[in-house]
């Protein structure tokens, strides 16, 4: 597909139209222009990440392992969970500009309705239309900002329309936009935050133009939703939706309202993503809760174990770069589930972490027992929070569910530093081994250029020059024959009638008939064990 490039540096996908099969959604760019209805088949192969692995990788060096095992962060297996919210989602989105289609006489009339509004400094909620939302609560872990990120992915965020069906039609679609709930539940805060995000995927000046006008909430809530009716915006994403339940309870249910006078006057679908604390504020200050179940309350739990949690471990458990391989059984798969009560960050972690220590440690296999050490010695930080999913304490679950998941990050640098040390210690004792080796080597040289007649410290300095300049020169007898070629190139370091020199010897004996090894015999360098003639 085509794409061009904003001022700003956003990749923007030229719209291509579709034909559309549902009667609602044809003669609509916004929607002609979205990726096809994705069948479950493609949403699977659209979602489904597997890093790349060889089993050679495993006999590679520690140092080296370690850096490896980082690939399981990007793991990632489709369930029926990402199938349900991805379907949703899909729909929340047509859904929505079902009742936006720039084409229609109806859609520039939004536009002068809300340019009154801001006239009148007032935000007119009192239409109910059709927008709709989407909830999505679950625990800390279970990876609902993840599952996020690659369904959004499937769809261009910025598309450019430049015309349709021969007309033109110049505008800027943005589908997706995600913002997260401010601590303080500020209505302000969260149109601030809006803005900014706008200015930075589009290149726009909202952000600077609004932010020291001095307009009150009041005044601000009509221009953000013009900015989202002009930029076509297909759905804003309310991510920890949770921050609400420690502010006071007019502002959030300020902040929800709000929401929904953005659903109703200008048909913008919402998703809200939270942890379960985030229910309580859905429950009891969201006027337009019902509403919530339009796109459906996706109550997202941890795995069960069940053929789903053992086709979310099989999945990952190729991945092993100990020496040892440990093949999938029930009794790894049940250890893992137990210590990470089905919270899928937490077991893909685990088991990183698992065979970062069985590297360290030398121990090169991922065992039960070593799973169970790793997760009393790191999980320490959630294990009120695991301890109450397995006493199945909901109440209390919502009270831990905001608890640091574990840091993989630092856990790696920590045995990253204890596998250095090990190969730093390892390295030192090679090197101290090449370096014995490599004197004995030198000392042997010497001894046998002695035996050939040359002075032993001239010979040390031509076994040292040999080998210097030749670094990767290990053979005995290659490193004597190069240092006495030197040697007598040089003409210095011979020592003339020396009588120890072997050939000396010889040539005495041959002037005395006697044959090389009696005269060697005679001057002692050739000994004999058994004397002649001797009893024995």
């Amino acid at each position: 597909m085509a794409k061009i490039e904003l001022d700003n540096g956003t990749i923007a996908q030229v719209a291509e139209y579709r034909e559309q099969e549902i009667s609602e959604y044809q003669g609509n760019p916004l929607i002609e222009a979205l990726p096809p209805i994705y069948s479950q088949e493609e949403v699977i192969d659209c979602l489904c990440m597997y890093p790349p692995y060889n089993k050679e990788e495993r006999f590679l060096n520690d140092h080296q392992r370690v850096h490896l095992i980082s690939r399981l962060l990007h793991y990632f297996q489709a369930i029926p969970t990402h199938l349900r919210i991805e379907s949703s989602i899909s729909r929340l989105i047509r859904t929505g500009y079902t009742y936006r289609n720039p084409v229609s006489s109806t859609y520039a009339q939004g536009f002068v309705d809300n340019w009154n509004n801001i006239q009148k400094r007032t935000f007119d909620d009192s239409i109910i239309q059709t927008g709709q939302t989407l909830s999505i609560i679950g625990v800390s872990g279970v990876g609902k900002t993840r599952t996020l990120q690659r369904i959004l992915q499937t769809i261009p965020q910025v598309i450019s329309h430049v015309s349709y069906n021969g007309k033109p039609l110049n505008l800027y679609q943005v589908t997706y936009l995600k913002i997260e709930t401010p601590f303080d539940g500020s209505v302000k805060t969260i149109i601030y935050d809006f803005m900014y995000q706008v200015d930075h995927l589009l290149g726009s000046n909202y952000f600077n133009r609004y932010v020291y006008g001095r307009l009150s909430t009041s005044q601000l809530m009509p221009i953000m939703a013009q900015i989202a009716k002009n930029i076509n915006l297909g759905m804003l994403i309310l991510d920890e939706l949770q921050h609400l339940k420690g502010v006071k309870s007019s502002k959030s249910t300020q902040v929800l309202n709000f929401f929904t006078a953005l659903i109703n006057t200008i048909n913008l679908p919402l998703v809200m993503v939270g942890t379960p604390k985030a229910m309580d504020v859905l429950q009891s200050q969201f006027r337009q809760a019902r509403r919530s179940t339009n796109m459906g309350n996706i109550m997202w739990d941890r795995f069960e174990k069940d053929a789903i949690w053992d086709l979310f471990v099989q999945g990952m458990w190729k991945y092993q770069w100990t020496k040892e391989e440990a093949p999938f059984t029930n009794e790894l798969s049940s250890i893992l589930y137990e210590e990470s009560q089905g919270i899928a960050d937490i077991a893909i972690k685990l088991f990183m972490m698992t065979q970062l220590r069985a590297i360290s440690n030398g121990k090169e296999k991922v065992t039960v027992s070593l799973i169970n050490q790793v997760a009393k010695e790191e999980l320490k930080m959630v294990q009120p929070m695991l301890q109450s999913l397995r006493n199945k304490d909901i109440s209390k679950v919502a009270k831990y569910d905001d608890l640091m998941l574990p840091n993989i990050e630092d856990f790696m640098e920590q045995e990253r530093i204890i596998v250095d040390q090990k190969q730093i210690m390892d390295s030192l004792k090679e090197g101290v081994k090449r370096q014995n080796e490599q004197t004995k080597l030198i000392d042997d040289a010497v001894y046998r250029l002695s035996l050939l007649g040359f002075d032993s410290e001239i010979a040390g300095k031509a076994v040292q020059k040999v080998t210097t300049e030749s670094s990767q020169l290990r053979d005995l007898p290659q490193i004597v024959r190069e240092s006495f070629i030197l040697l007598n190139n040089g003409n210095e370091s011979k020592t003339e009638g020396n009588e120890n020199d072997l050939r000396t010897i010889v040539d005495r004996g041959k002037e005395q008939q006697l044959s090389a090894y009696q005269a060697l015999q005679n001057t002692g360098v050739i000994k004999q064990d058994y004397p002649v003639g001797e009893a024995l």
